[in-house]
């Protein structure tokens, strides 16, 4: 299983350049939003549960941005459960974030703030082969936002979260003073020194927040 993900995982060292001129998030959330798409996308829910080794790099896109178009897609409570689940780790309370992260994939498969947090809580757990397999889909979903954009105000990361956005700031090593809502669809993060000439780095969600 561990050689699968990591297999899956090489492909995507494709070029950001060459991906962000093929991918739209806005398409990709549309088109599983019908009972077609809906039934489509339950199947490649399947083949993540069982690391699948025929999922391609589309797929995980599909993934990622199509759980938008899901009547499970609740933003509010995902990012409320995303913050719980942070919490219980940083209590050392490993199980409990184990198992509430468990629940949230159960409805909402993409969530990157929770494979980082099952990783972390499987890490002190001790349970070796969890935290490989957690950690790489962690990674495979990163780079599906790193695919959406640049993080600049024109060519925002597409993310489906809030919390999302911060895990993806920690993934590029990127320090931050403040992250907040720019508007009801944009979240801003406002850095410690400047990348690639800005000092903010830009994310959208897919939909308005409620």
């Amino acid at each position: 299983m561990n050689r699968f993900v990591v297999r899956v995982c090489y492909l995507f060292f494709l070029p950001l350049s060459l991906a962000q001129a093929q991918i739209n998030t806005d398409s990709i959330a549309l088109s599983t939003s019908s009972s077609t798409g809906r039934i489509h996308y339950k199947q490649l829910v399947e083949k993540l549960r069982q690391s699948d080794s025929t999922l391609q790099r589309n797929d995980f896109l599909t993934l990622y941005y199509g759980s938008v178009g899901q009547p499970s897609y609740k933003l509010e409570l995902i990012d409320s459960i995303e913050q719980n689940i942070k919490e219980h780790n940083l209590l050392q309370e490993f199980i409990q974030a184990y198992e509430l992260g468990d629940t949230l994939l159960a409805f909402h498969p993409v969530s990157i703030t929770a494979y980082f947090e099952r990783s972390f809580a499987c890490y002190a757990l001790k349970r070796t082969d969890e935290e490989s397999i957690n950690n790489q889909k962690y990674v495979l979903f990163v780079k599906c936002v790193l695919s959406s954009g640049n993080g600049f105000e024109e060519t925002p990361f597409v993310v489906v979260s809030y919390n999302d956005a911060i895990e993806v700031l920690k993934y590029l090593h990127i320090k931050y003073k403040t992250i907040e809502e720019a508007d009801n669809n944009r979240i801003v993060a406002l850095l410690n020194k400047k990348r690639q000439g800005s000092d903010k780095v830009y994310f959208r969600l897919p939909v308005p927040r409620p």
